[in-house]
């Protein structure tokens, strides 16, 4: 298929093919109120839980928590790609289809100009850093980490000029125009006009498909400074989409085919340290998304995945996300969980890589791991323990495909709770059949979730910047990026703003067709809520004083802990005791107008 569906090709299939009237070709819906009705096709249930929402033009069952907006519903009825679901509609539609090749996937001879561009891109960089002055901010944070020179070479590493057209006047010596540089995702367009460099100031990580080619950037801050996030990533264009490319892969895998097993980590300077150590079987997401494409490319290339991540509560959190899409393709998973506070840079560099290779050996089974997870969190000995530890175990066993496995784990689990296997096995059959009953949901926190939505204030932020483009332009003028955590809520928001600040914000839409599942999940829950109580713009100002307050809170703490290693009246501790007023003020000015 030549190129990409445009966007107004898309939006026209899709005001083309009313959602009522396509799901209503498939099952019969039945009038609740504003929503349409159904029992959910994916998933066995007794009572209706599938909703339409026809103002919306969304679906979102509230029973597996599925959703989305027409192509998603078609995608996953019929088990197509978003282009065949896209054809389906079209047809059904009688549009036909056109390819913009300049706006979407370009052509072959494109594709491959923008191949060059990176390359070149990555060697302009590189030189950037190799001709650093010794006192460099960019090498003295080598040296800090102990990077090496070798390192730097092997992996290309380069430095982004502390300029706002550094790239851009290199570019056009080069017969690069600043368009195809947009289109490659290594400038941005001013408001006002012109164009300026994405990357300034800052250590330069190229990222490489599994052949080998540059196909987008990753860029570290050098500063602390607080206006600004720490890393600065290429976003997704014709030759680069985050759910299919493992940085380090390239480099890992000969050594994942050799040893048949595949290390997952979570960042770039992680995987090049443990590269460097010998551990050459070592690969890392972009970002912290794990997704099934990941899991796909892994399994043809691995028969085991050792997830290494921190041993503190997010990090095991992470294994379980993780493990996810792993689990569903049945590929083996051992999880190696570092000491609290130690991720495999620091590790390795403070006890060296002999004990790193003692705690992969060691990696416990991941049905041990979680098993042991829940049984901490739980009280096994008590009926309430053993219902919850069953509750969020059996969804588990219920989708591994190979029956040995499924009887050995739900032998050692009954074991564990010292029930009988029948009982377990009566529940695995009812949940295979009926899906979560209202008195299994995991009665864990939200925090505790394999998926973390975010904090109230980001998914209130969230619902309201979807459903009203002003309060998009208020919270992208007024958020800064630190304040957000690492959850769902806040990544589609960081990505409503940038499609907002590119001009391609096109409401909800603009989000569901290149959201992974829960992610569309999510956006579709959101869409079919309420309207929210009180004026939007003051709930949105409210999330945001929130969200700042939140921040200024942790970063109390860690002036406080840093307060408290310090002894007597030094220059430190003044610096840190004013610094913590200021904060403090500030903190009781957004109490005040919280208030």
């Amino acid at each position: 298929m030549p190129g990409f569906i445009s966007d107004h090709v898309l939006e026209q299939v899709r005001a083309a093919n009313d959602i009522v009237e396509v799901i209503g070709t498939y099952f019969p819906l039945k009038r609740r109120g504003a929503n349409l009705i159904a029992l959910c096709p994916f998933h066995k249930e007794k009572t209706p839980s599938f909703n339409v929402h026809p103002q919306k033009q969304i679906w979102h069952c509230f029973g597996c928590g599925a959703g989305g907006d027409v192509f998603k519903f078609i995608m996953q009825h019929e088990n197509l790609q978003f282009t065949d679901a896209v054809r389906r509609l079209a047809e059904r539609a009688g549009i036909t289809l056109e390819f913009d090749a300049a706006e979407g996937a370009p052509s072959r001879d494109e594709k491959d100009l923008l191949f060059k561009l990176h390359e070149q891109a990555a060697a302009f960089f590189h030189q950037h850093l190799l001709k650093q002055p010794a006192d460099s901010s960019s090498l003295a944070y080598l040296r800090k980490r102990r990077i090496g020179f070798d390192t730097v070479k092997r992996w290309q590493l380069g430095y982004s000029p502390d300029a706002w057209d550094a790239l851009l006047q290199w570019a056009a010596t080069k017969k690069f125009s600043a368009v195809m540089l947009e289109s490659a995702g290594l400038v941005l367009k001013r408001d006002s006009g012109g164009f300026y460099d994405r990357f300034r100031g800052r250590l330069m990580f190229p990222i490489c498909d599994d052949q080998g080619r540059v196909v987008a950037f990753s860029g570290r801050s050098l500063t602390d400074a607080k206006d600004q996030p720490k890393y600065v990533n290429s976003p997704e264009t014709a030759i680069f989409q985050k759910g299919k490319i493992l940085f380090g892969l390239n480099k890992a895998k000969r050594a994942i085919l050799d040893e048949k097993v595949a290390i997952v980590c979570e960042g770039q300077l992680d995987t090049i340290t443990c590269h460097e150590n010998g551990f050459a079987n070592v690969v890392a997401p972009q970002g912290t998304a794990f997704t099934e494409q990941h899991a796909r490319i892994l399994k043809r290339h691995a028969d085991d995945v050792i997830l290494m991540f921190d041993g503190d509560e997010p990090g095991q959190n992470a294994a379980v996300r993780n493990a996810e899409p792993l689990w569903e393709l049945g590929a083996g998973i051992r999880v190696a969980l570092l000491p609290e506070g130690h991720d495999p840079d620091s590790f390795l560099k403070q006890h060296g890589p002999e004990k790193l290779r003692d705690l992969l050996d060691g990696a416990l089974g991941f049905f041990d791991f979680l098993l042991q997870r829940l049984a901490r969190q739980h009280d096994a000995r008590t009926e309430r323990g053993k219902v919850q530890i069953s509750d969020q175990m059996t969804p588990w066993l219920c989708r591994i495909r190979d029956p040995i496995l499924q009887a050995t784990f739900a032998q050692r689990t009954a074991s564990r709770l010292e029930v009988r296997e029948e009982v377990l096995r009566r529940k695995m059959k009812d949940f295979a059949r009926h899906g979560p009953r209202p008195h299994e949901e995991p009665p864990e926190p939200a925090k505790e979730s394999p998926h973390p939505e975010g904090l109230p204030a980001e998914v209130t932020l969230l619902r309201l910047v979807l459903t009203d483009e002003r309060l998009l332009d208020m919270a992208a003028e007024r958020l800064a990026r630190e304040w957000l955590t690492d959850s769902l809520a806040a990544s589609l928001l960081l990505r409503a703003f940038d499609l907002h600040a590119r001009g391609n914000w096109n409401g909800p839409n603009s989000l569901f067709h290149e959201a992974d599942e829960t992610e569309n999940r999510l956006l579709s829950a959101l869409l079919l809520q309420p309207t929210q109580k009180g004026e939007p713009i003051t709930v949105a100002t409210d999330c945001l004083l929130t969200l700042e307050l939140c921040w200024l809170e942790q970063q109390r703490q860690q002036i406080h802990r840093q307060l408290a290693q310090l002894v007597g009246l030094s220059a430190d501790v003044i610096r840190l005791d004013r610094e913590d007023f200021e904060l403090q003020q500030r903190c009781r000015q957004i109490r005040q107008e919280l208030a």
